[in-house]
């Protein structure tokens, strides 16, 4: 579990680290391959389990020929297929016919460390996925109305260190069940869905009574019902869009912008379960701006009161107290802002 608050001693304007678009060097485990001998074994554990187990076997593809053993097997049986991982392969491809018959029933697809390159089609069989976790691929697109048309339970959606060039926030949004998204380590991720500009303004369908107010407050009850987290740390990103704001939002995690100019303009005041946020060595961002941000002082005091309890309680280790996410200029071993040392 995060803590509220974690430390850091830094300046405006150090440099942050450079964003690694390419997906981590991985291992091969040529004990754990695939085989003729074991392959039957392996389809029958899949079977009792529920668990489809294809980590570190070396694979350039997911063998179609287990999957439809597997297939005849649960035809026979009530047994169902709840998750699919192929961790730390190098699959670069999904082919939709994997979730045809297993998909429907399959709530964990754990996709981690591999070449894959989008996410697309196969979404449309993943009716009951839950969660879904490609991290450490090559992944540069993702058909994000699918995923949001298909996969309308999904919970978890971890897309860390790929090189995603942006992320549709107005297709996720739509997702009621989401709770929480990672996007960080994509180096070349520079926007996220409509500009803030387009963002603010009124939507179509409003009705000509409603003022631009209401019409937004409308729109942001309608998305993001149950995001708590969302993290999107070494990337490019110039800026949030003004709509983001998430009424059950506890964590946002921005680190290492270095180009991002400041955060959504009612994020204080419209998100009360607000807990943390981290925008370290963004030096595009300055202070004053965010401190001047309609309930600001509010969210500060309530990060004292956090602290305060932490403090008395001896589980406050390794963090700074008052630390409200933000680098600011440093007088001596003061904090220009008044906030201790």
């Amino acid at each position: 579990q995060h803590l509220p608050l974690h430390h850091h001693v830094t300046e405006m304007g150090c440099c942050a680290s450079t964003p690694q678009d390419q997906p981590s060097s991985r291992s091969t485990n040529t004990t754990n391959k695939l085989t003729k001998k074991n392959v039957q074994t392996r389809v029958q554990n899949w079977h009792s389990t529920g668990i489809v187990s294809l980590r570190d076997c070396s694979l350039t593809r997911i063998p179609l020929e287990p999957i439809a053993s597997l297939v005849e097997m649960i035809q026979t049986k009530d047994n169902k297929i709840k998750t699919i991982d192929v961790t730390n392969n190098r699959i670069a491809e999904i082919p939709i016919s994997v979730f045809v018959d297993i998909g429907k029933s399959v709530q964990r697809l754990i996709l981690g460390k591999n070449t894959l390159k989008s996410l697309d089609t196969f979404f449309v069989h993943l009716k009951q996925l839950k969660v879904l976790d490609a991290h450490a691929n090559a992944i540069e697109t993702v058909d994000w109305r699918l995923l949001t048309k298909h996969c309308t339970k999904l919970k978890s959606l971890n897309l860390r260190g790929n090189m995603l060039k942006e992320v549709n926030l107005e297709e996720l949004g739509k997702m009621e069940m989401l709770e929480d998204v990672d996007v960080s380590e994509n180096g070349r991720l520079d926007r996220l869905g409509r500009s803030a500009e387009s963002s603010s303004s009124s939507t179509p369908n409003a009705t000509p009574t409603a003022t631009p107010s209401e019409e937004k407050d409308r729109e942001n009850e309608e998305k993001w019902r149950s995001l708590t987290s969302f993290a999107a740390t070494k990337c490019n990103l110039l800026s949030i869009p003004d709509s983001f704001l998430p009424p059950k939002i506890k964590t946002i995690l921005l680190d290492d912008n270095p180009r991002l100019l400041g955060l959504p303009r009612d994020l204080f005041q419209n998100c009360p379960l607000l807990q943390r946020v981290s925008a370290h060595r963004c030096p595009a961002m300055e202070s004053k701006s965010i401190e001047t941000m309609n309930g600001y002082s509010e969210f500060l005091e309530k990060v004292h009161q956090s602290n305060d309890k932490k403090i008395k309680v001896g589980v406050l280790l390794g963090s700074r107290y008052g630390d409200d996410g933000f680098d600011r200029k440093m007088m001596g071993d003061e904090r220009l802002d008044g906030l201790k040392s």
